[in-house]
Order: C-alpha cells, then sequence, then structure tokens
C-alpha cells in the first residue's frame, strides 16, 4: 500500500478514535504525485496532516480534534463558508436555484476588498479570440496555469459580471461604473470584456457587499455572523456537513446537497505562508484574518495544496500616480538598488532582497520636469494637478484618493525631500548625483536601464512617492477541478465539497498575479462561486436562468 493511502488511512482513523492529530508523527515527503514544490519536513518529531503540519493550525479557527459535543443541528441544501467576494455570489446563485441556504461568517459582516470586476462576455468575442486570450493569459503567467480554471473564467465570466451587476441594482446599490471594451487579436479576432466597477475610490466592493448580504437574507438566506467554519464531516467520500463555532457553541450545518469553502487566502496565516511562500514572509500584509481556513478544512479529510509556486498580489496603486514609471527608485536607506523598468507588480521579487524589517518600503524619485520626460519615453504622465491630489494636506475633497494611503511629496531641495520621505539626506543626494553622471554619460553601468528613461533629476522641486508594497492576495489554495470540487489526494472530486476564491486553485502559477487585464481579479473570485453553486445544484456549470447580454446590454453601452 503506498503512503499516501497509509496517511489517509490513519487520518481516518484518527478522527474516528479521537486521536489528537497535533501530537501524530508522519514521516516522508508529500502525499501528491511527486510534484510538490514546498519541500516538507521529515523529522520524526513533526507531525503531518496531509500537506500541512500542526502548526499551521495554531493561527486558524480551525479544530483538528474531532468535535464532538454539538450543541445544535441544522439542514440547509447548500451551506457556504464565508460571506465576501466569492461567497456571497455562491449564496445568491443557490437561492436564484430555489436551494435553502446558510451562510457562516467568521466576521460580524460581509467582507469584501477590491472595487472592480471584469469578466469576458461571449456573445461579443470570436471563438478564436477566445483561445487567443487565453493563450495571451498563458504566455503572461509563463505557462503556469490550470487549464482547466482559465476554461471556466473565458466561458462564465462575463455572464457572472452581468449577473452581479443585476443583483448590485437588486440590491439597491447599483454599481458606479458598468463599461466593455473590446481586445483585439490576429486573424481578425476578438473579445469582448465587461467590467463593473462597484464604487470610486476610496469606496471598494465592501459596501456593495454589504448591501448585497442584506438582499440575500431578505431572499431567505440565513447569516450566521461571527461564526467560523472550524471542521467537516463526511460519510466515506462525501462531505455532509460543516461544523461552525458560535462563542462556546459548537453547531452542526448539514448540507444536502454542498458545502462551499469562501473563506479566502492565507496570507495572514504565518506558518502557512513561511512554507508556501517563503518569498514573502516578511512583508506586510494589507488584509487580516485570511488564515486559510477552507484549505485547513479540507486537509483534514484528505484535501491537498496545488503543488505550484503559489502567486501573490503585491502593489501598490494608492500611493500615486504613474505607478509604473520607471523613475529612480531608493530604498528606505536612500540607496538605489534596481533597475527600475522592472513593473511595480513584480517588485517585491527584488525588494526581497532587502535586510529591512518590512522590505516592502522604497520610494521614487523625479524631478518637475517629469511630463515632458514621461513623454519622450513614450508613458503617460500625470498632469501637476493631478499629481497634487496625492500629496497629503494638499487639495481637500479630491476624489478618488484614499487618503490615508497617499504619500507623495516636493520640494525645493533634496535634503527637505529626504525628511518628508523619512530617508537618509546624504544617502539620497549621493544616489542622485551618482544617477546623474550616468543620466550624462548615456550609460546605467549599475543595473543597465534603457538609456531613454535616463533623465536627469536636476530642476526643482524635487518630487518624491513613498510606496509601501504588501501582500494583497496569496493567489493559491486547495487543489480543485474546473467545476470547482475539492480534490483529494488522488485528484478526484470529493462528492459535495466546492472551495472557490482565493482559497481555491491555481489559475495563475505565475510569479505575480497576472494583470493583463484589470477586474481578473474579483471577477474570477465572483465567477468561481457562482459556478460552484450551480455545479453542486444542477450538475452543470450554467445557471437554471443565466443572465443575457440582450438583458444588460444598455447598462454596457456607450463605453
Amino acid at each position: 500500500m503506498n503512503e499516501g493511502l497509509n496517511r489517509r488511512s490513519f487520518l481516518k482513523g484518527a478522527l474516528v478514535s479521537g486521536v489528537s492529530l497535533a501530537a501524530a508523527s508522519f514521516v516522508g515527503c508529500s502525499p501528491n504525485d511527486g510534484n510538490q514544490s514546498t519541500k516538507q519536513p521529515t523529522s520524526e518529531e513533526t507531525g503531518f496532516i496531509g500537506d500541512f503540519l500542526a502548526k499551521d493550525f495554531e493561527n486558524s479557527s480551525v479544530a483538528i480534534d474531532p468535535i464532538t459535543d454539538i450543541s445544535e443541528e441544522k439542514t440547509y441544501d447548500i451551506v457556504v463558508v464565508g460571506a465576501g467576494t466569492s461567497g456571497l455570489p455562491a449564496v445568491l446563485t443557490a437561492l436564484e436555484e430555489g436551494a435553502s441556504v446558510a451562510c457562516l461568517q467568521k466576521e460580524s459582516k460581509a467582507i469584501s476588498q477590491g472595487s472592480g470586476a471584469g469578466g469576458l462576455l461571449i456573445d461579443e468575442s470570436t471563438p478564436f479570440g477566445i483561445h487567443r486570450f487565453m493563450q495571451k493569459y498563458r504566455e503572461l503567467c509563463e505557462y503556469r496555469v490550470n487549464d482547466e480554471l482559465l476554461s471556466t473564467y473565458a466561458y462564465h465570466s462575463g455572464e457572472a459580471i452581468m449577473w452581479m451587476a443585476k443583483m448590485a441594482n437588486e440590491a439597491g446599490y447599483p454599481n458606479a461604473k458598468n463599461s466593455k471594451s473590446v481586445f483585439e487579436y490576429e486573424e481578425n479576432s476578438h473579445v469582448t470584456k465587461i467590467m463593473n466597477d462597484a464604487a470610486i475610490k476610496p469606496e471598494s466592493n465592501q459596501n456593495l457587499f454589504e448591501a448585497l448580504s442584506a438582499y440575500a437574507e431578505s431572499k431567505g438566506a440565513e447569516f450566521f455572523y461571527n461564526t467560523p467554519g472550524i471542521q467537516l464531516a463526511t460519510e466515506g467520500n462525501r462531505v455532509t456537513a460543516v461544523i461552525g463555532k458560535s462563542g462556546s457553541d459548537y453547531i452542526k450545518f448539514n448540507a444536502a446537497k454542498a458545502v462551499i469553502l469562501a473563506t479566502g487566502d492565507y496570507q495572514n496565516n504565518d506558518s502557512i505562508v513561511e512554507r508556501f511562500s517563503p518569498d514573502i514572509s516578511r512583508f506586510s500584509r494589507k488584509q487580516s484574518n485570511k488564515t486559510g481556513d477552507g484549505i485547513l478544512m479540507s486537509a483534514l479529510i484528505g484535501g491537498h495544496m496545488c503543488p505550484v509556486g503559489h502567486s501573490r498580489q503585491m502593489h501598490d496603486f494608492d500611493s500615486g500616480p504613474m505607478p509604473e514609471e520607471p523613475f529612480l527608485a531608493v530604498n528606505e536607506n536612500g540607496e538605489r538598488f534596481m533597475n527600475e523598468e522592472i513593473p511595480s507588480t513584480s517588485a517585491a521579487n527584488v525588494l526581497r532582497f532587502q535586510k529591512a524589517d518590512d522590505p516592502g518600503k522604497y520610494s521614487m524619485i523625479f524631478d518637475s520636469n517629469y511630463e515632458e520626460q514621461v513623454a519622450s519615453w513614450g508613458g503617460r504622465p500625470a498632469s501637476l494637478e493631478n499629481l497634487k491630489k496625492y500629496v497629503p494636506g494638499e487639495v481637500s475633497d479630491a476624489s478618488g484618493i484614499i487618503e490615508s494611503l497617499i504619500d507623495t511629496h516636493y520640494a525645493d531641495t533634496l535634503d527637505e525631500l529626504a525628511e518628508k520621505l523619512g530617508i537618509p539626506a546624504d544617502n539620497l543626494k549621493k544616489s542622485v548625483d551618482r544617477y546623474n553622471k550616468m543620466v550624462a554619460q548615456g550609460f546605467d553601468e549599475d543595473f543597465g536601464k534603457l538609456p531613454k528613461y535616463l533623465k536627469p533629476i536636476d530642476t526643482p522641486p524635487y518630487w518624491g512617492r513613498h510606496r509601501w508594497i504588501r501582500i494583497t492576495a496569496t493567489c493559491c489554495g486547495v487543489a480543485v477541478n474546473g467545476n470547482y470540487q475539492v480534490l483529494n489526494q488522488d485528484n478526484e472530486p470529493f462528492d459535495g465539497l466546492y472551495a472557490v476564491g482565493f482559497g481555491a486553485g491555481d489559475l495563475c502559477g505565475g510569479a505575480d498575479w497576472s494583470i493583463y487585464w484589470t477586474g481578473m481579479s474579483c471577477g474570477s473570485c465572483m465567477t468561481s462561486g457562482r459556478v460552484a453553486a450551480s455545479h453542486a445544484l444542477t450538475g452543470i456549470l450554467e445557471p437554471s436562468h443565466p443572465i443575457t447580454w440582450d438583458a444588460m446590454k444598455d447598462i454596457y453601452a456607450g463605453s
């Protein structure tokens, strides 16, 4: 008998008998097929629980030991764990299909990040264009893409995004903007992208999803807030229930059709980050309470982590405009550290080598000639009026600005600018002086930046944009198929268990989440929740009453 079967047999026996898996000892490699990218410790003193260690559960709500003290049982068709960007679409879809629905939420209310969601509208795309879109996405992700999940997104996201616009209208919180755009490819092929912008910054999806949760409740969904899901119950290969914890009480939520795990990523579980994404372990986190609960609950019954390097979102688009322009970059010590042609969404790959406690902080430096300079290399310069909106205290009532995150400054001298940025003035002046000398000679002998980007920094006022690259999301989780069914160690789906959002799958296996087109992050999360609920109730990904382009085209017109 192979090692994977031995582990599963032990795991099953431990759950039945009440043995604490935290004290169990597993020895050997990962039970996957040899493709696991993270090397597992093999000490006899270390207890494996599938792909995980007992310490991975310490920062999670998930319980390892079997829960037997059940205070109450409730039964529904669908039980969703998580009221967020993927969980609420699952709830609303299940209601639309006529199912009874419970939603467990760890927080005291619905939680959602981001503000835009995009999808591919197949009704307004050519068949070949859809394939070219997928190939371009594969290329940008270094071909490390789960094609099943990419196909699910390509063929179902447009319907899901239009439907979300319909849900927003019905919930009384219509999107701030709905639009469409066309991406042209070779051979006269194209795809049409549709986009929902839920709000204008500083608002985000949050208010919309609070409205959606209230709307779902009015339609019959039952929400259990401050009630994390902590353990799954099974009968053979079927998941039959999830146990939630409310205060000191344990409630068993039986699911006649399926449990859908929509609990988010694992960025706030340091133990999981250190083993599966060790290169970003020192970076600050943007979110809270994202501790991989759905991933760990799946692991306890034999699910496993996707065996690829885990993609992540790490960027800063809020502290000021022109985030991708290759201005001089200096670290917190005022020293140049990179070729600035590196996209900001990939900067973490370089920043991780810094010795700082938080390596995600650095500054972009330029001067008052920036508009002419950016235009000369084909960039998109921000106007001075727009740039000043990002200077703290400079402009009152600036729309689209998150005041707590803006960190752009200007000064007549580099000494003053360094003080505003909180970096050593002497080091900044040395870095600018060396940079200007290389500009004059037309050759970047430190990092080899293209000559067209080498522009002097010599005309006051001098500008600096302080940036803070943090973890927005870890974008890989428990292995699922194209239906978002959780897979066991033999890569076969569990009956009645789905995982959605960034706690599931490997839609992108590149080092950085592809931003080929904006809105794919939230769009893929929303799509995953909708198709999982549809599949659980109908056996296919298409909902029984899909929204059509003809019904929604007016709200996307004129973009």
